[in-house]
C-alpha cells in the first residue's frame, strides 16, 4: 500500500482507496476488445475522474498504455515529469492567444495537441520558428457532436497548413461521439459514416504516421468499427460504463472506494429534529454518527435524507441536511458502533446502495459527476 501526499490540505481520515489491480484489469479488458496493435489512450483529465491524476498515472505508466489524455496544457505539465514512455495528448485546442512559453513547452516535451484554426497554426509556427521544436497536432473533425470539431472542408485547409509549416506536424485526426453510450446507436453510426467519408476523401489512412482515433469508452465497448488506430478510454478505465449496461462484453471493476470516519456518536430522542431546516425528525430514539464529509468535500446537498452509506457491512441512512463539512447517518442498528469506525461513502461495487450509480440517480446526474466530486484534499491510498 502506498500513500501519496502530493496535494496540500489533505486530511488522512478522508480516504479514497484506489485499487491498482482493478484499474490495470479494466485497462487490459478494454484493450482486449480491440484488434492487436490498437493504441490505448488513458484519459486522466479532471484529476483522473476524481481518482487522483498522479496516483493513476503512476499505476498505468508501466502498463500497455500509449497515451495519457488531459484536458489542458496545465494538466499536461503537471504529469510531464511522471511520464517517460507514453505521449501526452491535450484535448483543449491550441489557440492564437496561448502564451508562447506554453506552446514552446508543448514542442519541447513532444506533447500532442489539438488544433482548430488557421490562426492558431500560424501562431504556433511563429513561436517555434528558428527552434528545432516541432509540435504534434491533431485535428478534431466535426461529425455530429456540435462542439469542438471543425467541418471537413476547413479541416483540409488545416492539414494543408500544418504540412506546409516546418515546426508543425500532423500527428492525428479524430472525432468524438455524442451518443455512443445510448441504446440507440443510429446517430453514432451516422457520425462514424461521416468520419469515414472524410478519411476516404483525404486518404488520411494512407499516412502511416497519422493516428486516426474516434472511440471513447462507450464506443470502445459497443462500436468495434470505431477502434481505428487508437481508443480513448476514460470512465470505463475506472470501472463504470457510461450508464448502467446489461450484458456488457467486459466486466469492469470500480477502482475507488471513498471512506471517512465517524467522529462523534450522539443519542437523539424520538421526535427530535436533525440538522438544518429540521428536514428530518427522528421516529425513534436514534444514534447519530457524524461524518466529517460534506458538500465542501464534494458530497452533494441533494443527498440529504436520500443517500445511503455502509458501516460495518450494514447499509445506513443519511439523515438531515448535508452540511458544508459534515453529514449525519443513522447508526442505531449497527452493533458495537464506535467513534473512529469508517463509513463507506462511495462503494467500489456498482450494485451497492452507495455506488456512484446509486448516488447519481439520487442527484439526477451521471456517475462521472459523482466521481469527479471526490475532492483533491481527500487522501488517495493506492493498493
Amino acid at each position: 500500500m502506498r500513500l501519496y501526499r502530493s496535494q496540500k490540505l489533505m486530511r488522512p481520515d478522508l480516504q479514497a482507496h484506489v485499487y491498482s489491480g482493478a484499474l490495470l484489469g479494466n485497462m487490459r479488458k478494454l484493450k482486449g476488445l480491440c484488434p492487436d496493435g490498437t493504441k490505448m489512450c488513458a484519459v486522466v483529465k479532471a484529476n483522473a475522474y476524481g481518482h487522483g491524476i498522479e496516483e493513476t498515472v503512476n499505476i498505468l505508466k508501466e502498463a500497455e498504455v500509449d497515451f495519457f489524455a488531459v484536458s489542458s496544457v496545465y494538466e499536461a505539465i503537471h504529469i510531464s515529469t511522471l511520464v517517460k514512455k507514453q505521449k501526452i495528448f491535450i484535448l483543449e485546442a491550441i489557440n492564437e492567444f496561448m502564451a508562447p512559453d506554453l506552446i514552446d513547452f508543448c514542442g519541447k516535451r513532444d506533447f500532442h495537441c489539438t488544433i482548430s484554426s488557421l490562426e492558431a497554426i500560424k501562431h504556433a509556427a511563429i513561436v517555434l520558428s528558428g527552434s528545432n521544436h516541432v509540435v504534434n497536432l491533431h485535428v478534431n473533425i466535426e461529425t455530429g457532436m456540435g462542439r469542438c470539431g471543425v467541418d471537413g472542408e476547413y479541416a483540409e485547409k488545416l492539414i494543408e497548413k500544418i504540412d506546409a509549416c516546418e515546426n508543425t506536424r500532423l500527428a492525428g485526426v479524430y472525432t468524438h461521439f455524442a451518443t455512443a453510450d445510448e441504446e440507440d446507436l443510429s446517430y453514432a453510426y451516422e457520425q462514424l459514416a461521416n468520419f469515414q467519408e472524410f478519411l476516404d476523401k483525404t486518404k488520411i489512412r494512407q499516412r502511416k504516421d497519422v493516428i486516426v482515433h474516434a472511440a471513447n469508452s462507450a464506443a470502445t465497448i459497443k462500436i468495434p468499427e470505431a477502434h481505428f488506430d487508437m481508443v480513448r478510454c476514460g470512465i470505463s478505465l475506472y470501472g463504470y460504463y457510461s450508464r448502467p449496461m446489461a450484458d456488457a462484453p467486459v466486466d469492469l471493476e470500480p477502482v475507488v472506494k471513498l471512506q471517512a470516519p465517524i467522529i462523534r456518536l450522539k443519542k437523539i430522542p424520538k421526535g427530535h429534529a436533525v440538522s438544518y431546516g429540521c428536514s428530518f425528525v427522528t421516529k425513534r430514539d436514534t444514534v447519530i454518527g457524524i461524518i466529517p464529509h460534506g458538500y465542501a468535500d464534494g458530497y452533494w446537498r441533494a443527498f440529504s435524507n436520500n443517500a445511503k452509506m455502509i458501516v460495518a457491512g450494514k447499509v445506513v441512512d443519511v439523515v438531515g441536511r448535508v452540511c458544508m463539512d459534515q453529514v449525519l447517518i443513522d447508526v442505531t442498528d449497527v452493533k458495537n458502533v464506535s467513534v473512529g469506525q469508517m463509513a463507506t461513502i462511495i462503494d467500489n461495487d456498482r450494485e451497492s446502495a452507495c455506488s456512484a450509480y446509486a448516488l447519481a440517480d439520487i442527484a439526477g446526474t451521471i456517475c462521472y459527476e459523482i466521481l469527479i466530486c471526490i475532492h483533491a484534499h481527500v487522501t488517495k491510498i493506492v493498493h
